[in-house]
């Protein structure tokens, strides 16, 4: 105690060391612990040196902004390729964001985004090298279409790119608090266009269909004459066709699909299940099928291999391809049997709720492309309802 109170007032003795205090505009702060009293008797003083020029700033202040620093320092160094990992991640956790599109996602950076921006500092991302990086990759020459003017790579990266930095800017990752995305180009088409259109004719679905694989060939006349995707498709179990044996009552059950990116089973499309009424036609067909080609079991694919395996879409694609081309189209893909399907259905009448619903439809603007086919049958009973009309001369 007598060490004490030979100590200058602010420091104190403490477990062999000395503790440093200043008192300052009503409040004490702690300056530190010191080995020596030389070195106390230093800070104490540079402490209240400060105080007087009104420049001290308690050490605990100091430590905050030396950390919070720090923090923004590490924060900064986040790249373009550690942020995808966590914007995948949280879509990855999203219940309303398909594993598919994930899936997608995460292979579209992998290939065409992180080889050459992984590493960039999101902070230090510019407008300029986002554009660059868009132009060499619209110059790059399509794969599957070797011909064509432009390829689907660039469309697609500026999709899933100015998603992620949309995410990062709202997040404030890596610092980012804006960033202008570069004017892109809107999607061009790649393929070839079809010079017959879109559309087959019914004569040309039969020629499709009996070109196909016998175990493969009721596969055409569901795509077209029930609008099925090629997903819902090879999704279809046994249990999802129901009254077969009654025309009046024939119905498709559109509940899963197979999808390709994900390599699974998944719900079919956003609001895309539905029920389709299968038209007379097609029983015979589908209940030989079903005999010759598909497992018992309930859950057994509509569309089995040999061993009763779900035909893989690679496999269903090479047999459509070959079919097409014997049948006279092919540039037809295997998507437009679901136009061709409902168009017909609109030029019965369909209202556009029916179209919508029939299609599995959620954008009424895809739905209204159908109601031309409407449009066209108007017009062509109109011309024959005008042959059975007479007037009497008008007057002069």
């Amino acid at each position: 105690m007598a060490q004490n109170t030979k100590l200058p007032r602010g420091i104190t003795r403490y477990r062999d060391r000395y503790r440093v205090r200043l008192d300052h505009e009503g409040r004490t702060h702690a300056l530190g612990m010191f080995e020596t009293i030389a070195d106390a008797r230093a800070a104490l003083n540079i402490a209240r040196g400060d105080a007087a020029r009104g420049r001290f700033v308690p050490p605990t202040q100091r430590r905050a902004a030396l950390k919070a620093e720090a923090v923004k320092a590490e924060h900064e160094e986040m790249t373009l390729g550690q942020w995808s990992e966590t914007w995948l991640a949280n879509l990855e956790a999203d219940p309303d964001r398909s594993r598919a599109t994930v899936v997608s996602y995460r292979s579209v950076l992998k290939n065409h985004v992180l080889p050459d921006l992984g590493e960039v500092r999101l902070i230090e991302l510019t407008t300029e090298q986002v554009a660059a990086h868009l132009a060499a990759l619209a110059r790059r020459p399509s794969r599957r279409h070797p011909g064509a003017r432009v390829n689907g790579i660039a469309p697609n990266v500026v999709i899933v790119l100015r998603s992620m930095l949309n995410a990062a800017v709202k997040a404030k990752a890596g610092g980012l608090e804006h960033f202008e995305f570069p004017a892109a180009a809107k999607h061009r088409r790649v393929r070839p266009e079809d010079d017959h259109g879109d559309v087959a004719s019914p004569e040309q679905v039969r020629a499709f269909t009996e070109a196909m694989p016998a175990h493969l060939q009721i596969a055409i006349p569901l795509a077209s004459w029930c609008a099925l995707r090629i997903g819902e498709l090879l999704g279809l179990q046994r249990r999802d066709l129901e009254h077969l044996d009654d025309p009046q009552r024939a119905v498709l059950h559109v509940r899963r699909q197979w999808n390709v990116k994900a390599n699974a089973l998944t719900p079919p499309k956003a609001d895309s299940v539905r029920m389709v009424a299968i038209p007379d036609a097609l029983l015979p067909a589908l209940r030989q099928h079903l005999e010759s080609y598909t497992p018992t079991a309930h859950t057994a694919p509509v569309l089995a291999g040999t061993r009763g395996a779900r035909v893989s879409q690679t496999a269903l694609d090479k047999a459509w391809r070959a079919a097409r081309d014997a049948a006279g189209r092919p540039g037809f893909r295997f998507h437009n049997l679901r136009h061709t399907g409902l168009s017909k259905y609109a030029e019965q009448g369909a209202t556009l709720a029916e179209l919508l619903h029939r299609g599995g439809h959620t954008d009424v603007s895809v739905a209204l492309r159908y109601q031309h086919a409407t449009a066209e049958r108007d017009r062509a009973l109109t011309q024959r309802l005008s042959r059975d009309i007479t007037l009497p001369p008008p007057h002069r």
